[in-house]
C-alpha cells in the first residue's frame, strides 16, 4: 500500500507523540520495578495495562521507524530494483522483529 507523502508525514508525526508519551509512562512506570529480578519484570509485563502500552509504544516505533526509512529509501535511492529488494529486506526485518518481541513477551506472561 502505497501512502503519499502528506499523510505519511502526519502518521509519522502521531506515532512521534505516542512513542514520546507510552515512553515516559514505561520509564516512570519500571523506575518502580528491580531490572534485575526477571519475576519482577514478568510479573510487571503480566500487569494489563503495562503490556498494553508496552505493545502499543512497540507497535508506534514500528511503525515510525517504517515510515522514517521509506523515507530516506525515497530520497536517497533512485536505481528502481536496488529500491525495491532494500524494501522488501527493511519490511521483512521490521516484521520478524515485531512478531518475536510481541511473541516472546505473549510466552513470558502467559
Amino acid at each position: 500500500m502505497k501512502i503519499d507523502y502528506s499523510k505519511s508525514w502526519i502518521i509519522q508525526k502521531i506515532t512521534a507523540l505516542v512513542f514520546l508519551f507510552l515512553l515516559v509512562f514505561t520509564i516512570l512506570s519500571l523506575s518502580k520495578v528491580n531490572l534485575k529480578n526477571h519475576f519482577e519484570i514478568v510479573n510487571w509485563f503480566s500487569n494489563f495495562l503495562n503490556f498494553i502500552s508496552f505493545s502499543i509504544l512497540f507497535t508506534s516505533i514500528v511503525i515510525h521507524s517504517k515510515l522514517g526509512l521509506n523515507s530516506i529509501i525515497d530520497d536517497y535511492i533512485h536505481n528502481y530494483q536496488i529500491k525495491k529488494r532494500i524494501l522488501i529486506l527493511k519490511n521483512t526485518f521490521l516484521i520478524t522483529i515485531y512478531v518475536l518481541v510481541i511473541g516472546c513477551l505473549l510466552i513470558m506472561v502467559k
